[in-house]
């Protein structure tokens, strides 16, 4: 078993460090060694290593809390910090503290990474620039950004794509060789419409042309890592944001309220649609968040339900609720005393707090879009 990792490590390293342009070759020469070698107990490791860590040299995360695992600073706690406090990051398994994830675990990007063959998203870029350089990738995702400014300073996706491009061409942190074979994961997550809600007007005309200078802004970015090296880029769609325990709480989470859907769909269309010419190219895939959201919490056919959503006995319902209608999930009054209340079973909860899901949740939406993830990126089952 040793003997099998070592040669692995070398032939992987190689490929890394020299580009290793002759990919199928170094598969094949991975997977003889393998088949002269091997035993029962670390055929998969090794067939997860060959198919997917040396065909792709780097995965890049770029957006707001759906994938963000811990870029803002821990400071005292407040609804913008909560994720640096318990019950965030509690669950039993791989993370058992508050690591900066929008959830009681693993987010989106931890899953893309898995199934490029990791076990959790590459390191943060904040971690990055304190010195500790992954050399799989950054995660740049930063909860509460959209594309727009916002007063708490969440920096921007082409903020972000700016920190990317510096530590290509600045301090070269990130390596031309890891452009070659790259994964790029936008997940935009609908900030920037949660911030004007308010003040759009009731005809709808305001919604549809700020819909469209978002997703102008989201094509522009996509368009920017492609110029800049990255060869595959997922982009998500919005989820259906009526849905959302945030929204559907006023009706004691027993349906979707208000017009978010409809704002998600418009989203989309536009989205699609200015995407089109680069998802014809095969080097940009739209993630159908909405849809896989949907089936989940919100199935068509009611009379039979899919089984990805029969493992969620609450869909609505978050499994860390405030007691305050505007408070969040992990407030404390001034001596300290708990404004919330936690489930007793995180992965019978489609969502975690007022508007993320659960890794639960995270898993079966990953779960429906992973064998399309891997056909775009050419990655054997």
């Amino acid at each position: 078993m040793d003997l099998i990792i070592t040669v692995s490590k070398v032939i992987v390293c190689k490929g890394a460090d020299h580009g290793c342009k002759h990919y199928k070759t170094c598969f094949l020469f991975i997977y003889s060694t393998y088949t002269l070698l091997s035993v029962n107990h670390v055929r998969q490791p090794m067939r997860a290593m060959a198919r997917a860590l040396h065909w792709y040299n780097g995965l890049f995360v770029f957006g707001d809390s759906f994938a963000d695992t811990g870029n803002s600073p821990k400071s005292d706690l407040s609804e913008v910090t909560r994720q640096w406090y318990k019950p965030y990051g509690s669950s039993h398994g791989f993370l058992r503290d508050p690591t900066g994830r929008f959830s009681n675990s693993l987010v989106q990007s931890d899953f893309i990474a898995k199934i490029l063959g990791r076990s959790e998203a590459p390191l943060t870029y904040r971690r990055t620039k304190a010195g500790y350089p992954d050399k799989f990738g950054v995660n740049f995702a930063v909860g509460g950004a959209g594309v727009f400014e916002v007063p708490r300073e969440a920096p921007t996706l082409a903020r972000q794509i700016d920190d990317f491009e510096k530590m290509l061409d600045d301090d070269r942190t990130i390596g031309k060789w890891q452009l070659r074979q790259s994964v790029a994961l936008v997940a935009i997550s609908g900030n920037d419409y949660a911030r004007v809600a308010a003040n759009t007007s009731s005809d709808g005309a305001d919604i549809t042309g700020f819909v469209g200078n978002v997703t102008d802004e989201i094509a522009r970015g996509v368009d920017r890592l492609r110029k800049l090296g990255v060869t595959k880029v997922l982009v998500n769609t919005l989820h259906p944001l009526a849905c959302t325990p945030w929204q559907s709480r006023p009706s004691n989470y027993t349906k979707c309220v208000g017009r978010g859907n409809m704002a998600a769909d418009l989203h989309n269309d536009h989205l699609r649609d200015k995407l089109r010419n680069a998802t014809a190219s095969d080097s940009v895939y739209l993630l159908d968040l909405n849809r896989a959201f949907t089936t989940i919490i919100s199935p068509s056919d009611t009379d039979t339900v899919p089984q990805v959503a029969k493992q969620f006995k609450e869909k609505l319902r978050p499994c860390c609720e405030s007691c305050d209608p505007n408070g969040y999930c992990g407030q404390v009054d001034k001596d300290g005393g708990a404004q919330y209340s936690v489930c007793s079973n995180p992965e019978k909860h489609f969502f975690w707090d007022d508007v993320h899901p659960t890794q639960a949740g995270w898993e079966a939406v990953m779960e429906q879009l992973e064998r399309d993830i891997k056909d775009f990126l050419h990655i054997s089952y």
